[in-house]
C-alpha cells in the first residue's frame, strides 16, 4: 500500500480542550512556532499546556470547528521560561495541581520549579497548602510524566506509533522505555501486535543480537500467535520448532532449550496427546481448560423440566397451525432439562421454528432469554425473526479496555449476566477466547443453549468451539435433518445439502431459485458476475442491486474479491461530477459504495437519527453504504442499516469494499440473491464447507458462474474443519472421570 505524505507541525500547547483519562484520547489549542494556531486531536496521554510539542500527522478542515490537526506521534520539550512553566502546572496534568498552586510555586521558585519538583521535593511543603505526604505525590506524579515524555521521543526516534505509549506505560510504569530498549519484542504481544519482522528490525538498530535468548523465545512466541490467527489453539512441538527455525534462520538445537525455559516463565505450556508432544501460549491454554471446565459443570446441573411441558407445547402447536416434527420437539424441549443444548442443522430443517418457540416456551414460564450471535448481522437477523432484542456476544458482555489497552469484559464471574438462559445463534463462528468469556459471565443458575450449523466454515479465531462440542456425544444435542415441505420445493436448500453429503446435483436444470452458468475463461466469469448484478438479476427477478451479494472463495485472482470490487464499482457506482471520492492506498472509496468494516473498532461513535441515539462500536464483517465523503474536512460518513459513523481519511484501512466479499465474510448474513463465482481459486480453498457456507448465504436466488469441475472437486474436499484443538478430548475427559 501507498505511504501517505505525512503533515508536521511545531508549537506550545496552549490549552487542553478535552481529555479521555481512560484511553488518553485529546484535543487541544496549540500556538505555531510559526505564529498561527491550530487544533490537535490524538492519542496524546499526559500532554499539558506550556509543553512544546512536535508532531507529525495530517491537517483537515472540520466543517464546524475549523482547521485541526490530526496526530499519529509527537514528542514533548518542557517549558524553560516561567510563563511555560506556570502553564503547564495550571493546567492540571498534575494530579492536585491547579492555577492557585502553581502560580504560588512558581513565584517561589521560578524556573527551578521543575528541579525542585523532581529532585528536592520537600521544599514544596513550604508552600501554602503542600504538606510533605502531598509533596512526595507531586513529586512520584512529576517524574512519572517526564518518564512518559522520554517513551514519547523513544517511539518518535524509530518511527513508533505514539497510541503505544499509554498501554506501555500503564504495564511498566516509568521505565518503559528503559524495557523496551532491553526488549523491543514486547511490542508484538497484545494489544500492540506489530509484526515480528518489524520488532526484529527495531531489536538489530538497538544492539540486540541474532543468537539472544531474547530473540529466540521471542519467535517461538511468534510462531504460535501467528498460528491462533489460522485457527490453531496449539501446535505440535515438533511443527512449532520447524516453523520457528525457518522464522529465525537458526538450527533446532538452537531453539529447544529454550521451551523449558519459557515454560518457567510462564508463557508457553506443554501438554501430550496420543503420546505426542503439544505446546500452547498459557492463556490459549488456560481458556481452553476453563471453557471444558465449565462445559461439564453445565452438563452436571441438576435439572428438572416442568410437568406440563408437554401441554405448553400442544397449546404453542395450537397457538401457531404447527405439527412440530419429532426432533424439533426434541430441541424445543431439551434445554428445560439441560445445563447445556447444542443444536446444530442445515437450511430447511426447521432450526428457526424450533428456536422461536423455545423462546415463546422460556418466557411463559417467567424465565428470562438473552439473546445473541457471535456478528452484528447475525444478531440483527435475530431479533428481526424473534421480536426479542438480540446483541452481539460482545455487546452482551459489555466490552471495555484495561489501563494496557488489553481487551476485557465487564460482564464476568464477578458481575455476570442478568438472565436464566443464554441462547447463541451462528454457534459455529463462537471462537475459543470469546466462548471462555461468554462462559465466565454465565450466572451459576443459568443454561446456555448453542444453536448452528456445524458443517458450515469455522470460526476466524482460534479453535473450533461448536463442532468440538458436537463431538463429545455425553453433551445432550439434537441435530436437526428433516428438510420440511416447504424449503423442499427451494433448489437452494435441495442443492446445499446435497453438497454438504458429498453430492453434486444436476447444476444445470436453471429453474426455480437455483441457476449455474458455464463459462469458458476467469475473464468471461467475472464479465457475467457483473452483468448479473448489474442488469439481469435486477430486470429479471425484480431483486435490487442492493439486495444482491457476490460471495468469492477467494481475495485474489481474476476472480477474487479485490478483482470484482474494482469492476463492479465501476458498473454500479461509476465518478459523476457532485460524487464526492477520495484514494487511500490503492483503493478509490466513493459516495454511494458499499463497504464492509474489517475490524472490531470498540470505540468508533455511531448516531441514530430515528430514535435518536449515540452509541459506540462498529464491529468486524458489519456492512454500511457510504453517504458522504468531505475532502476538505478529510471525513468519509458510512451508514450501517439505521447508524452513521464517521471515519476520517487516516482511518479508512477500517474499510473495504463489499460488492464482493469472500465466504468467511457472508457467514452469519442472509441475502436476497447471491452469486458465486467457481471458477478458479487457491486449493486450500476448494473445500466443501467454503462452498455450503457460500451456498446457504442465499434466500431466494443463488447463481453459481464457472466450472462445473471446480464444484466437483470442492465437494469432493471435506476437511477444511481441521484445526489442533484439544478442547473435545478435554470436556470428554472431565465428563468420564467425574461419571
Amino acid at each position: 500500500m501507498a505511504q501517505r505524505e505525512q503533515d508536521t507541525l511545531e508549537g506550545v500547547i496552549e490549552s487542553i480542550v478535552y481529555k479521555n483519562e481512560e484511553n488518553g484520547y485529546t484535543i487541544a489549542s496549540v500556538l505555531l512556532d510559526d505564529g498561527g494556531a491550530t487544533t490537535i486531536l490524538g492519542n496524546l496521554p499526559f500532554l499539558g499546556a506550556g509543553e512544546h510539542i512536535s508532531a507529525t500527522g495530517s491537517y483537515s478542515i472540520h466543517p464546524q470547528h475549523g482547521p485541526q490537526f490530526q496526530v499519529e506521534s509527537y514528542y514533548r520539550e518542557m517549558p524553560e521560561e516561567e510563563e511555560g512553566i506556570y502553564a503547564y502546572l495550571a493546567s492540571r496534568v498534575i494530579r492536585g495541581v491547579g492555577p492557585k498552586a502553581a502560580g504560588l510555586i512558581v513565584s517561589r521558585f521560578g524556573c527551578e520549579s521543575f528541579r525542585v519538583l523532581a529532585e528536592e521535593p520537600e521544599k514544596l511543603a513550604c508552600v501554602k497548602g503542600i504538606s510533605l505526604a502531598r509533596a512526595k505525590e507531586i513529586q512520584e506524579e512529576f517524574l512519572r510524566l517526564n518518564a512518559m515524555r522520554v517513551l514519547l521521543e523513544f517511539l518518535a526516534e524509530y518511527r513508533l506509533p505514539s497510541r503505544f505509549a499509554a498501554g506501555l506505560t500503564a504495564a511498566y510504569g516509568d521505565r518503559a522505555a528503559e524495557v523496551l530498549r532491553e526488549n523491543p519484542y514486547l511490542l508484538c504481544e497484545e494489544p500492540y501486535l506489530l509484526p515480528f519482522q518489524e520488532a526484529d528490525a527495531l531489536a538489530s538498530r538497538l544492539g540486540i543480537g541474532e543468537d539472544s535468548d531474547l530473540r529466540l523465545e521471542a519467535g517461538i512466541l511468534y510462531v504460535l500467535s501467528f498460528n491462533l490467527q489460522a485457527g490453531h489453539t496449539f501446535l505440535p512441538e515438533d511443527r512449532l520448532l520447524e516453523t520457528a527455525c525457518s522464522l529465525l534462520e537458526r538450527d533446532e538445537s538452537w531453539l529447544r532449550p529454550h521451551l523449558p525455559a519459557l515454560e518457567e516463565k510462564e508463557k508457553l505450556v506443554r501438554d501430550s496427546r496420543k503420546g505426542r508432544s503439544i505446546v500452547y501460549l498459557s492463556a490459549v491454554y488456560e481458556q481452553e481448560v476453563f471453557a471444558a471446565r465449565q462445559v461439564a459443570r453445565l452438563q452436571k446441573m441438576p435439572l428438572l423440566p416442568p410437568h406440563d411441558l408437554e401441554k405448553a407445547l400442544a397449546r404453542q402447536e395450537e397457538k401457531t397451525s404447527l405439527a412440530y416434527a419429532q426432533k424439533q420437539r426434541e430441541a424445543i424441549c431439551l434445554p428445560f432439562s439441560s445445563g447445556i443444548t447444542l443444536i446444530t442443522g442445515g437450511p430447511g430443517t426447521g432450526k428457526t421454528t424450533a428456536l422461536l418457540t423455545m423462546i415463546d416456551l422460556f418466557r411463559s414460564y417467567g424465565m428470562k432469554a438473552l439473546l445473541a450471535a457471535p456478528t452484528g448481522k447475525a444478531a440483527k437477523r435475530m431479533s428481526q425473526l424473534t421480536g426479542q432484542e438480540s446483541k452481539t456476544i460482545h455487546r452482551l458482555l459489555e466490552p471495555s479496555f484495561d489501563k494496557t489497552g488489553r481487551l476485557r469484559f465487564k460482564k464476568n464471574a464477578s458481575d455476570p449476566l442478568q438472565g436464566d438462559v443464554v441462547i447463541v445463534d451462528e454457534s459455529s463462528m463462537l471462537e475459543l477466547s470469546l466462548a471462555a468469556s461468554l462462559l465466565a459471565a454465565l450466572p451459576l443458575h443459568a443454561r446456555l443453549v448453542l444453536v448452528g450449523d456445524a458443517d458450515q466454515l469455522p470460526p476466524v479465531g482460534a479453535g473450533s468451539f461448536f463442532a468440538d462440542l458436537l463431538g463429545v456425544e455425553e453433551l445432550p444435542r439434537v441435530r436437526l435433518t428433516e428438510i420440511f415441505r416447504q424449503a423442499q420445493g427451494s433448489d437452494i436448500v435441495v442443492n446445499a445439502h446435497a453438497f454438504n453429503e458429498g453430492r453434486v446435483p444436476p447444476l444445470k436444470k436453471n429453474n426455480g431459485d437455483f441457476f449455474f452458468s458455464t463459462t469458458k475463461s476467469a475473464e468471461s466469469t467475472v464479465d457475467s458476475v457483473v452483468s448479473l448484478m448489474s442488469r439481469r438479476i435486477p430486470e429479471h427477478f425484480g431483486i435490487p442491486q442492493s439486495e444482491i451479494q457476490v460471495i468469492c472463495p477467494s481475495r485474489q485472482g481474476v476472480c477474487g474479491t479485490e478483482n470484482l470490487n474494482r469492476l463492479l464499482q465501476a458498473a454500479l457506482n461509476p465518478p459523476a461530477e457532485g460524487k464526492g471520492e477520495t484514494r487511500f492506498g490503492e483503493t478509490v472509496f466513493r459516495a454511494g459504495d458499499r463497504v464492509m468494516q474489517v475490524r472490531n473498532n470498540y470505540d468508533r461513535v455511531w448516531k441514530r437519527i430515528d430514535p435518536a441515539e449515540t452509541g459506540a462500536g462498529v464491529y468486524n464483517g458489519d456492512t454500511g453504504n457510504i453517504v458522504l465523503i468531505d475532502r476538505q474536512a478529510r471525513l468519509m460518513i458510512v451508514r450501517f442499516d439505521d447508524r452513521e459513523a464517521d471515519y476520517p481519511f487516516d482511518e479508512l484501512s477500517e474499510l473495504e469494499h463489499a460488492f464482493a466479499i469472500t465466504a468467511h465474510k457472508a457467514q452469519g448474513s442472509e441475502y436476497a440473491a447471491a452469486i458465486i463465482p467457481v471458477f478458479s481459486a487457491p486449493q486450500r480453498l476448494l473445500n466443501r464447507n467454503l462452498l455450503y457456507t457460500a451456498v446457504t448465504r442465499a434466500k431466494k436466488l443463488l447463481v453459481m458462474v464457472g466450472r462445473e469441475e471446480l464444484v466437483r472437486q470442492m465437494v469432493d474436499s471435506p476437511n477444511a474443519n481441521r484445526r489442533y484443538s484439544g478442547l473435545r478430548l478435554r470436556v470428554r475427559e472431565l465428563l468420564c472421570h467425574e461419571a
